[in-house]
């Protein structure tokens, strides 16, 4: 058996082809990336105009929206750390307290593994089925506990969260 990258466990299930991540890490890391994915599209939605003029004026280029994904990372990273840790401070016990420390344990490995956004968002920049790009054409919907992002031009599934507690 392998050990998995972020918590050194037993490797029970591979989840991502490149990465041995364990089913507990790799829901946490659904987790986090979920959360990330509607931040970086209400970022990017919300700022377009913005987002457009410093394009122009420091002649930045994202070669795809694959790479534009990423842009935010770092804040995303510090951000969930530092709830974390809040939460931890206000005496978290028993299983809440391991929860929020693999959890932590997962945002430390995701912090010094930025490429595993890339790999992780490769197939969710773009609608497969009519090529629309994700930032501009997205629809997001709840369905009992699942929260799903769908392409606004042709209404395909892009990618769906089971998330019990979305906060929206």
């Amino acid at each position: 058996m392998e050990a998995c990258r972020i918590c050194k466990g037993e490797q029970d299930t591979r989840y991502f082809k490149e990465y041995n991540i364990c089913t507990e890490c790799a829901d946490l890391m659904e987790d986090l990336m979920s959360e990330y994915f509607q931040r970086t599209i209400k970022f990017e939605v919300s700022n377009s105009k913005k987002w457009y003029i410093n394009y122009v004026e420091g002649v930045q280029q994202f070669a795809s929206d694959y790479q534009r994904i990423r842009k935010h990372s770092k804040q995303h990273i510090r951000h969930m750390e530092e709830h974390v840790k809040e939460e931890m401070k206000k005496g978290a016990e028993g299983g809440r307290r391991r929860y929020l420390e693999r959890l932590l344990t997962t945002i430390n490995w995701l912090g010094g593994s930025p490429q595993f956004y890339n790999y992780y968002f490769k197939d969710f920049s773009s609608c497969k089925v009519c090529g629309a790009s994700i930032f501009d054409h997205y629809n997001k919907q709840e369905v009992g506990n699942w929260f799903m992002i769908k392409c606004d031009k042709c209404d395909t599934v892009i990618k769906k969260y089971f998330s019990p507690k979305f906060m929206g």
